[in-house]
């Protein structure tokens, strides 16, 4: 099975993450960032992995510390649940359209994390900025290089659209498919 645990705690946060790869169904998000657990679960639920994130951050301050951990610890947890990433598929894609929105993901498990993000995002939920930062810090805590175009008129749907797209890729690029490491260079970092 392919999972793992991170957590982190600083001055500003404690987090904590379990990630399955390959059980699909338990889902128990707690970041004290609603609109931040929604899209999260959304993740996991079309992504198809078993998700728990619990995460207590100073949102008196503002929601950014907490979505910057929970991002980091996210990364790292599957990075470690990807393993050498022997057999995987490695690439993934989707698009996916949601009302006036649509997203287009591109995913490379190449151990190399790098955010490549067309559109713009404005306020929902969390603020855009914000969620341009946790894929950004996402991509490199995972080792996942993401391109991600984003487009539409509900900043909720172009948001969701995202972590949608994101999730489908995901899966599958890191079904497995093969062995051996997917890679000329015999490694993927």
């Amino acid at each position: 099975m392919r999972e793992a645990e991170f957590s982190r705690e600083t001055e500003e946060t404690r987090v904590s993450v379990a990630v399955n790869l390959d059980r699909e169904g338990e889902i128990n998000v707690d970041t004290g960032i609603p609109f931040l657990d929604h899209m999260l679960k959304s993740f996991a639920k079309h992504s198809k992995i078993a998700l728990s994130i619990k995460a207590e951050g100073d949102l008196e301050v503002d929601e950014h510390h907490t979505v910057e951990d929970v991002a980091i610890a996210l990364g790292r947890a599957i990075s470690i649940a990807l393993g050498n990433r022997e057999g995987i598929k490695r690439f993934g894609n989707a698009i996916v359209p949601m009302d006036d929105a649509v997203a287009i993901c591109g995913v490379d498990i190449s151990g190399r994390g790098y955010l490549n993000m067309e559109g713009k995002v404005k306020d929902s939920g969390i603020r855009g900025e914000n969620f341009e930062h946790f894929f950004d810090t996402f991509c490199r805590n995972s080792g996942i290089n993401v391109y991600l175009n984003v487009k539409g008129k509900n900043s909720h749907h172009v948001m969701e659209a995202a972590f949608k797209a994101f999730a489908v890729a995901f899966l599958e690029a890191r079904k497995v498919s093969g062995k051996g490491i997917p890679s000329t260079k015999g490694v993927l970092d």
